[in-house]
């Protein structure tokens, strides 16, 4: 399909979003952006498209093209007006209807606006194309339990050969970590198959100068202007790991089977966490793998570890594991999950690991400002990198907060009631033992033999 002329008027980022629609691995696109980056430019052109391919494809009038919003008031105003310019009145049969927002096009097929406040209301038809403006202000279950299923059964032939099911472009600015941030990680490397998503602020949709940009930038707080101009997910409760962004901490970190391996281990029953790390030559700090094991002892972690990364021994029915060293929870020491009585740390070491412990825990405040110093540290330096596969690891380090007081202010405490806080607990073991502990250590040994 000959996409240029449609593309032709849209900014280069907006015509990258465009040129993705009706790609099998883009059936779902999510486009997360900063205000004024022309979304709604951008949806008149994608409407417009999807009227002429309902009828290039044969889609049953059934199956109609919808633009929706978080409430039908909301829809109307955005979009009404520039739908009925975008779409031809040769393409028509009849004036749009004003009362009910939807235009009757000669081919029969339907382009409706609705609101989705009251999305019981609109279950019946079959739907070709959504576009949901404001993502992140409609209420999921919208989305979940009405346009998805409607989407699921739309029929179309494209050059002889069937396709079913139809497509939907999400687009809006985020609102915090909820399913505006679920969907858009759906549709990058490591998420679903049939998901694309992307993220630009609001001088990548070329239609605001810097001029302005800089003008938003004096009179909002940072986290707010980095959510409404730079499409960032924020989190207004403090962020723990508030120097994490998956943009630049996110990169690929391949296993190096030639390197020795740390793990950072949380004792924690339900989940057993251990974060994978390698350290590279030129200094950085690579996580390349996580695990998670529900309602598991230590005896079942240790085997998972050994399983994945042990290597080859002499032994045959025994993998070597001298490569690997396990930075665990100092609790591990007293705690014991095993049915005969032994400690984590001992079960550690009896499986083969070398296994290096702090004697008692170190203040929290110290162990997450030391991590917090690998990830970024105040020369803007980033040592600690996440390979994209860690999709529960970013999840944590991204969302993460510290609990509030009863004033609703943050506490020095991070909230363990989200269950957020156990692959950075791991995290955090292997870091303070390995750079904080362990040089500490080193200078008391050698006082003391002096």
């Amino acid at each position: 399909m000959n996409q240029s002329s449609d593309a032709i008027q849209l900014t280069r980022k907006q015509a990258n979003i465009y040129a993705w629609g009706w790609q099998p691995k883009a059936r779902f696109r999510d486009a997360v952006c900063g205000r004024r980056f022309g979304k709604t430019f951008l949806g008149a052109k994608e409407m417009r498209r999807a009227a002429k391919l309902a009828a290039r494809w044969n889609v049953s009038p059934d199956d109609e093209i919808w633009y929706a919003a978080p409430t039908f008031k909301q829809a109307k105003r955005v979009f009404w007006r520039r739908l009925k310019r975008s779409i031809p009145r040769s393409w028509m049969d009849g004036r749009p209807n004003e009362s009910e927002c939807y235009i009757l096009l000669k081919t029969g097929h339907i382009i409706r606006i609705v609101g989705l406040d009251s999305y019981d209301n609109l279950r019946g038809s079959g739907l070709f194309f959504a576009l949901v403006d404001e993502w992140a202000d409609c209420p999921y279950e919208a989305w979940d339990e009405v346009l998805r299923p409607m989407l699921s059964t739309c029929k179309y032939t494209i050059d002889g050969v069937q396709y079913v099911g139809g497509h939907a472009l999400r687009i809006g600015t985020p609102k915090g970590f909820n399913h505006c941030y679920t969907t858009y990680c759906d549709g990058q490397p490591g998420g679903e198959p049939d998901h694309k998503s992307w993220l630009y602020t609001t001088l990548d949709g070329g239609n605001v100068p810097q001029t302005e940009i800089d003008a938003a930038m004096r009179k909002l707080d940072p986290r707010t202007f980095r959510q409404e101009y730079q499409g960032s997910f924020e989190n207004y409760s403090g962020r723990v790991h508030y120097g994490f962004d998956r943009r630049t901490s996110v990169k690929a970190c391949p296993y190096d089977a030639k390197l020795p391996i740390h793990i950072g281990m949380d004792f924690n029953i339900n989940p057993m966490s251990a974060t994978i790390f390698q350290e590279r030559l030129d200094g950085e700090i690579w996580q390349v793998g996580e695990i998670t094991i529900m309602t598991s002892n230590t005896d079942e972690m240790a085997d998972e570890i050994a399983l994945r990364y042990g290597k080859v021994g002499f032994d045959p029915t025994k993998p070597n594991l001298d490569h690997i060293t396990v930075y665990p929870d100092p609790a591990g020491a007293q705690r014991r999950t095993s049915a005969q009585g032994k400690t984590d740390i001992s079960i550690l070491r009896g499986h083969g690991f070398k296994v290096i412990a702090m004697e008692s825990h170190p203040l929290v405040r110290d162990r997450i400002n030391l991590v917090n110093a690998k990830i970024q540290d105040a020369t803007g330096k980033r040592t600690l990198f996440v390979d994209p596969s860690c999709t529960e690891s970013i999840k944590c380090y991204e969302q993460l907060c510290y609990k509030q007081d009863k004033n609703k202010k943050s506490t020095n405490q991070p909230d363990k009631e989200m269950g957020m806080d156990h692959l950075p607990d791991a995290t955090g073991y292997y870091i303070y033992t390995k750079f904080a502990y362990l040089p500490a250590k080193r200078v008391q040994t050698t006082h003391m033999s002096r």
